[in-house]
């Protein structure tokens, strides 16, 4: 008889686990699985290269193999986003999904105890969709810009743009900044 695939497991068990370890239903050798590709996932958040996630998780686990250890890379890759590879579109679908799903199997038995569950459904509907993460500042935003100084000669202003202004002649920019200091 072959195991089941720690990936494969119901998600309630493993939330129960992770949730509750002292009386979780894993059996330990899914338990230990578990912890390792956890601490890994946090490892990866911290480093995301593989090779140096690696050589930290061998120092907690030292009685692990190589090949064990990148086993668990992969476990831990597809059980658990990290920084580096959360995808938000893809859990707020799922997560909409699974959300409507409960609701309309709760709404086919029609009983009370299942109108809480149907109000807490819309609670959580209503938390994830009116919050999405900000886009991460694009650190050549200044680049695609353009920026101006505003130079008042006499009555009239004129708008410079910084590589003209850096075109300009040595003595028209110190004119410039002697009518300034007048």
């Amino acid at each position: 008889m072959s195991k089941t695939a720690l990936e494969n497991l119901p998600s309630e068990i493993i939330k129960a686990h992770i949730l509750d370890p002292e009386n979780s239903t894993l059996i330990p050798e899914y338990q230990e699985m578990l912890n390792r590709a956890v601490s890994l996932t946090k490892m990866l958040d911290k480093h995301p290269i593989a090779k140096n996630a690696i050589k930290y998780h061998r120092v907690i686990y030292p009685d692990i193999s190589q090949s064990t250890a990148y086993t668990d890379l992969t476990l831990a890759r597809k059980l658990f986003n990290n920084y580096q590879n959360f995808d938000y579109d893809f859990w707020l679908s799922w997560s909409l999904n699974d959300i409507t799903a409960n609701i309309e199997k709760c709404r086919s038995t029609g009983l009370s105890s299942d109108r809480k569950i149907i109000a807490m459904e819309h609670a959580n509907l209503s938390r994830i969709i009116g919050k999405r993460p900000q886009e991460p500042i694009d650190p050549h935003r200044n680049e695609k810009h353009s920026f101006y100084i505003m130079v008042n000669v006499g009555s009239q202003n004129i708008k410079l743009d910084l590589n003209t202004l850096h075109k300009l002649p040595v003595n028209t920019i110190q004119e410039l900044t002697r009518d300034r200091n007048r």
